[in-house]
């Protein structure tokens, strides 16, 4: 294979590893960030996390649990509840700035989340 072969084969191969990059990080940022709701617990990288989002973004809650969960917010700008179940995916998106604390209505104060909404 000549040099100019190469060359262009390696720009080719840049170019499709960008591509493919920037897919990849684009999808990450256009999807909601995904909360577990396990027994006991709601889980994003930690026990009882602290999720930052826009005004206008979403959160998804996924049930992983044994145990039926809910999920309702004990205060903050909108209130709002998410009934009681034990599987299956939720998303709620937040129309209004301001600091959403939440909780699962069975199992509160000790199973909550924050939901911290930037305008």
């Amino acid at each position: 294979m000549s040099r100019r072969s190469l060359v262009l084969v390696a720009l080719a191969l840049a170019i499709v590893v960008g591509g493919v990059a920037a897919l990849v990080t684009s999808g990450d940022d256009a999807s909601p960030p995904t909360v577990l709701v396990t027994d006991n617990a709601f889980v994003r990288d930690v026990d009882r996390p602290t999720v930052t989002i826009n005004k206008g973004d979403s959160v998804t809650w996924r049930w992983t649990a044994q145990q039926s969960h809910g999920v309702s917010v004990r205060s903050g700008p909108v209130r709002f509840t998410i009934p009681v179940r034990t599987d299956g995916r939720v998303t709620r998106s937040f129309s209004k700035a301001g600091t959403y604390r939440l909780v699962c209505p069975l199992h509160a104060p000790g199973m909550k989340m924050t939901v911290v909404v930037k305008s």
